[in-house]
């Protein structure tokens, strides 16, 4: 690995054109999917995600602003800032949206290969086996894991009075909410092929163990913080989830079109932390430059 500060990797230009990118909003679900399947990737938002995250960041300046936290000035700036963003995203076009989110998951695949200067880490293996996952770590995890250092570095000289912990509180909330879901999906699952599988016994029919030979991601990774292990924790946990999904599709329990809206439910969960978490990063890094 290379050591590195906290200003290499993402240049300012790549911050231009990612905030584009983090900010998408999806005309359509019916055009997010020609796209995706046309080019290969996905952005885990083909609902409208990405616009109730906008509409909710409008949100908070308002609650913000009527609590005293923040100015009337403030508040309006940055509701212009998200209407800014809703109307610089829609005017590109779906190819340019998708081009631009590959490009932010090959920074985010630099950033794990670098090592950051004066930093406290825990080094931790993650596995992945299933493929619909590994886009999800790549351009979502690498800046939740840097963002959460600098929230602890530089979020008093970023933030505003009260901003800070209206921040942190929303960090906490969605993990936890989506610690829940996972736990639940997971319980259900095996629970569900526990049953099936002995019922399927009883009956002397044949059944099929199948288990992924070649992990989708397997490498060492650095972690700066609980709360980026947790995330870690979050994405192996759904990973054994569809492990038990792959157990039903074989054996005729569910069908492989309900499993893949399972998954497709699980990444728009997922979606709304990773880019508030991405969003966070950005404006962590116009102060961090400036130190």
């Amino acid at each position: 690995m290379t050591t590195i500060t906290d200003t290499d990797v993402v240049t300012p230009q790549d911050d231009a054109a990612l905030v584009a990118a983090a900010s998408a909003l999806v005309p359509s679900a019916a055009t997010q999917e020609q796209a995706s399947t046309a080019l290969g990737i996905s952005d885990g938002a083909d609902d409208g995600s990405l616009e109730r995250e906008l509409q909710e960041m409008d949100a908070a300046a308002e609650t913000l602003r009527k609590e005293g936290l923040i100015s009337s000035a403030e508040a309006e700036e940055k509701k212009t800032e998200v209407a800014n963003t809703r109307k610089r995203f829609r005017e590109l076009k779906p190819e340019d949206r998708l081009a631009i989110i590959r490009r932010r998951r090959e920074i985010g695949v630099q950033i794990l290969t670098r090592q950051l200067a004066g930093a406290a880490v825990v080094p931790v293996s993650i596995k992945l086996n299933h493929t619909r996952l590994r886009p999800l770590f790549e351009q979502w995890w690498p800046f939740m894991n840097r963002m959460s250092i600098n929230l602890q570095r530089f979020g008093s000289a970023t933030f505003g009075k009260g901003e800070l912990p209206a921040v942190e509180e929303y960090f906490e909330r969605e993990l936890v909410r989506l610690e829940d879901y996972v736990d639940e999906q997971l319980r259900v699952a095996e629970a569900l092929r526990t049953q099936r599988e002995a019922e399927m016994r009883a009956k002397n029919d044949i059944v099929f163990e199948p288990s992924v030979t070649l992990p989708s991601l397997n490498l060492t990774v650095e972690a700066y913080s609980r709360f980026s292990m947790r995330v870690l924790g979050l994405l192996a946990k759904f990973d054994r989830t569809m492990e038990q999904f792959d157990f039903m599709v074989w054996n005729g329990i569910r069908d492989q079109t309900e499993i893949n809206d399972e998954v497709a439910r699980f990444l728009r969960k997922f979606h709304p932390l990773g880019l508030r978490s991405y969003m966070t990063h950005l404006r962590l890094m116009t102060t961090v430059r400036g130190v």
